[in-house]
């Protein structure tokens, strides 16, 4: 095994459990291709930086990226899906000359595509894969951001960058013994698809009043997390009353969230008081549904 990857590991972890590490590596890939060696050096590289931020399943912070991050795959289906939804909005616009969509655009119209089409894979069943891809194509998003200048159509690179970064880092810190279970997904997915199309109907409605008043339509774009901030924090119940821990519920939610509400930051102007409201509704609404699961109910007749 290659010296870099084992210097990824704490020293006393490594000196404890190094020698069994590397016998393990050197079974897994004995006889494997340079694919299936390169994928085993990533998923040793991801465990070793797990252990050293103290993110491993026996750890809470490992505990709470697991519990978060099929709600951060949601929240990017969505957004993927707002994103392309636009897209086909401005191909569809025959008013006047029509809009010009440039080669940035259908670059990230195809990385939106990758991230729909990765979420999708891990919320339905491939839950391993889907979440490896998707970390992968979150980094080439902000790589490609960062390098553009340019967030497609909707443009914001900054907050492209901060939305894919945080993202991924939930996911990479997802354990790979701790996949969510199908009720967890069920939730989850249900969850992308109430954020989508509220707000695919409002930009269509939108579009149809102020047809010629684009920017104000990617504004409210923009200005919509306190929507996404809602679902989370009604899903946050719906896995609490499954029987999952409230305060694990509470406190995943507020992680999911965490990206979003960045997110609306940056593209807002850099004004953080403007995601006061939506980290609130959040919190609050959060707040008021498990205090509620967690009150016994008195009017239950006691059995002697």
């Amino acid at each position: 095994m290659t010296t870099p990857v084992m210097r990824l590991y704490p020293a006393e972890y490594r000196a404890r459990y190094g020698h069994e590490i590397a016998e393990v590596y050197r079974q897994a890939v004995d006889g494997a291709g340079r694919l299936a060696r390169s994928r085993e050096a990533a998923d040793l590289a991801a465990h070793a930086l797990r252990m050293r931020l103290h993110v491993s399943s026996d750890r809470r912070a490992g505990r709470l990226f697991a519990a978060a991050a099929p709600f951060v795959v949601a929240v990017l289906a969505a957004h993927a899906g707002l994103e392309l939804f636009n897209l086909a909005a401005f191909l569809l616009d025959t008013r006047g000359d029509g809009p010009y969509l440039g080669a940035a655009d259908w670059v990230f119209a195809g990385v939106w595509t990758a991230v729909l089409a990765a979420a999708v894979a891990a919320l339905a069943g491939r839950w391993p894969a889907g979440r490896w891809c998707l970390a992968v194509v979150l980094v080439v998003c902000a790589l490609l951001a960062a390098t553009i200048g340019r967030g497609g159509v909707l443009g914001a690179p900054g907050a492209l960058v901060v939305l894919s970064a945080l993202s991924a880092a939930i996911l990479v810190g997802c354990p790979p013994d701790m996949a969510p279970d199908w009720r967890v997904r069920r939730i989850a997915f249900g969850a992308a698809i109430a954020i989508w199309a509220p707000l695919s109907a409002l930009c269509v409605m939108w579009r149809t009043l102020f047809a010629d008043y684009v920017g104000i339509e990617l504004a409210l774009l923009a200005e919509s997390n306190m929507w996404p901030c809602l679902i989370l924090a009604i899903s946050a119940c719906a896995v609490a009353r499954g029987g999952g821990s409230a305060r694990l519920a509470l406190a995943a939610m507020v992680t999911a969230a965490l990206p979003v509400v960045a997110y609306d930051a940056v593209i807002t102007g850099y004004h953080p008081a403007q995601a006061v409201v939506p980290a609130l509704s959040f919190l609050l609404t959060a707040a008021v549904l498990l205090a509620r699961r967690s009150v016994p109910n008195r009017a239950s007749p006691q059995r002697g």
